[in-house]
């Protein structure tokens, strides 16, 4: 058999691995989004007040930090109540959203705007303390 021949096996035979591994969330460049364990509910805090934009907010382990207006500091469960997914820091317009299956949530008091999930973000009670944001 031509060198060629075997090479393109072996490519193959990667190839068809690693599409194998991806199905399984087992390989890529680690971007993907997988369920989040609810077990893990809060880590992540404290933060940094400084690292939470204003007008906008950070997710930090399991909670997503907010300060939609200067001073003030909220915060909900990062993980989606659809399926366990990371939610994104809200958007320009005040929209979180859930990239696992596209629910959409307030960013104003987490209710769910649509999507497949069926109820808003938990909220988080936090506190300023000093320079980070802690649970209150």
């Amino acid at each position: 058999m031509p060198e060629t021949d075997l090479s393109r096996r072996a490519v193959f035979a990667a190839g068809a691995g690693c599409v194998a591994l991806a199905l399984l969330g087992a390989c890529g460049s680690g971007s993907e989004q997988t369920p989040q364990d609810q077990s893990t509910a809060g880590t992540g805090l404290p933060v940094k007040a400084s690292s939470v934009p204003v007008g906008s907010g950070i997710v930090a382990g399991d909670v997503v930090v907010l300060q939609l207006t200067e001073g003030n500091f909220t915060a909900f469960s990062a993980v989606c109540p659809h399926q366990n997914f990371k939610v994104q820091p809200p958007d320009s317009t005040g929209v979180i959203t859930c990239l696992g299956h596209m629910s959409h949530f307030k960013a104003a008091d987490g209710s769910r705007i649509d999507g497949p999930a069926m109820s808003g973000l938990t909220p988080v009670s936090v506190k300023k303390d000093g320079e980070n944001i802690v649970r209150a």
